[in-house]
């Protein structure tokens, strides 16, 4: 019996850093950090960010907590619906969401002192950032991290030709899987 529940513990936080990889390198890194940048540039968020200094931290929690419900409910939905197989449906819920997200990282990283002053928000947070630690301390992180890298070179290698635009560059990998498996399904 304990070796089942080790199996299934062990399965479950595979799934949950194969996410949170795959959340990283794809999501964050490709498209959501290019556009945190992108929005933070703005002008107007300079302005309101000078007038944020004034708002009460009271507010500004609301706020910030209100966003990231929004942020992460929609990215919980996007997720169900990817499940379902509605790729395109979940492509455009999950791009709605990374403005949303954009500017809560914004509105955290310009009001961090006001929000750190309450100290349940102290402890989430700092749990948070040693649950990531942790995470990517452990060897089943460490060995996805490292396939990861290894499928993403061969990929590069093996699909991405110079000179090819991106969407060349994905018609070629989808033919490509869509080949291996129909090969994989006659087997």
């Amino acid at each position: 019996m304990k070796k089942i529940i080790n199996f299934i513990t062990h399965a479950i936080f595979t799934l949950l850093v194969l996410g949170y990889i795959f959340y990283e390198e794809l999501v964050w890194e490709r498209f959501a950090l290019p556009i945190v940048r992108y929005v933070q540039s703005f002008k107007l968020l300079k302005r309101l960010e000078v007038m944020l200094k004034d708002v009460n931290g009271r507010v500004i929690l609301v706020s910030f907590v209100l966003l990231f419900a929004v942020t992460e409910l929609q990215g919980i939905y996007a997720g169900v619906l990817l499940l379902e197989g509605k790729v395109i449906l979940w492509a455009l819920i999950y791009a709605g969401k990374i403005p949303i997200a954009a500017f809560t990282f914004w509105l955290f990283r310009v009001t961090k002192p006001k929000l750190m002053a309450f100290p349940w928000f102290v402890k989430t947070y700092d749990f948070l950032m040693h649950a990531i630690e942790w995470m990517k301390s452990t060897d089943t992180y460490k060995s996805i991290k490292t396939k990861s890298l290894e499928i993403r070179a061969y990929i590069k290698k093996n699909y991405m030709s110079e000179g090819d635009s991106t969407k060349v560059k994905f018609q070629r990998i989808y033919r490509r899987l869509k080949i291996r498996l129909k090969n994989v399904l006659k087997a």
